[in-house]
């Protein structure tokens, strides 16, 4: 686990207030102090410049006093966490990714303030959870400490830091992790004009299946004190995760998986979650020039 400071980003919405009373105790159970981080950019009305002046420092008075109100609130949720409020000029998806170069875990609500009327995921969130150099959490549906850390896991090698990040949470939290091998069908679609591909679908679940178990267990030798277990099961990825946060206190995906494209930062099944989950849904990136585990053989 990385030893940094849990950053939160809010704006006063009450999304971001519930992801700072989250981070919160994310940072209790870390032992890591908790920045809680407010950007704000605004200019003069009908113009193109930027506050200056008696201006400038009327917007910082009220960012700082803003932030300062937050922090309040979350250590009164919180009383043994080292909340740290910081006000600062710019664009909040900008500042955030800054603020994760140097963080352990990134956190930010399903969306801001501002964000349009039914909207699920604001774009501040997606662009964070997206681009993010460290683990991004995201909290949206049930944010309680019932159920085990729910976690993905399809062989490749993002879904593999996903897993020792998942197990790293559960022993955090003192529950069992539960990870879940989908098999989708058609495994690989058939070129246009190809014959269909006959394969023994209980076969590959089955060999699928001891794969991840393998790989699990390979991860789980870190955490020997947390319990897990391993299932195999047929449907959409996305569809079987959502439905089993419902009773998950945490779910955890890789960036991307066997599914995404080389390049992409963050799979569909990952935007899926982001969008539909009943739990927090923490993304694990690796760090800027680290190796990913690699994709066993």
């Amino acid at each position: 686990m990385d030893d940094g400071m849990v950053v939160v980003g809010v704006d006063g919405g009450e999304p971001s207030l519930l992801a700072a009373r989250w981070a919160a105790a994310e940072a209790v159970r870390r032992g890591v102090p908790l920045r809680v981080l407010l950007t704000y950019h605004w200019r003069v009305p009908l113009t193109a410049f930027e506050p200056a002046g008696e201006f400038a420092e009327a917007a910082q008075w009220f960012a700082d006093r803003s932030v300062t109100q937050v922090a309040r609130q979350v250590s009164a949720a919180e009383p043994e966490a080292d909340v740290r409020p910081l006000a600062l000029p710019g664009h909040p998806a900008e500042m955030l990714l800054q603020a994760g170069d140097d963080a352990g875990l990134l956190v930010v609500g399903t969306r801001g303030r501002h964000a349009a009327t039914g909207a699920v995921l604001g774009s501040v969130s997606q662009q964070v959870a997206v681009h993010a150099s460290c683990p991004v959490a995201v909290v949206r549906g049930r944010a309680d400490p019932a159920g085990d850390v729910l976690v993905g896991v399809d062989g490749s090698g993002p879904s593999g830091l996903a897993l020792v990040l998942a197990f790293g949470e559960a022993r955090q939290r003192g529950c069992g992790l539960t990870a879940v091998r989908v098999v989708e069908s058609p495994l690989v679609p058939p070129p246009v004009g190809a014959p269909p591909v006959l394969y023994d679908a209980a076969e590959v679940q089955r060999v699928l299946a001891e794969q991840a178990v393998a790989q699990v267990a390979e991860a789980g030798r870190r955490c020997p004190d947390v319990r897990w277990e391993c299932h195999g099961v047929h449907g959409d990825a996305a569809d079987v995760l959502v439905e089993r946060s419902q009773r998950a206190q945490l779910v955890v995906v890789g960036s991307r998986g066997h599914g995404g494209f080389t390049g992409l930062l963050l799979g569909s099944v990952g935007l899926r979650l982001l969008h539909r989950a009943h739990c927090p849904v923490l993304i694990a990136h690796a760090r800027r020039g680290a190796q990913e585990p690699e994709e066993p053989s």
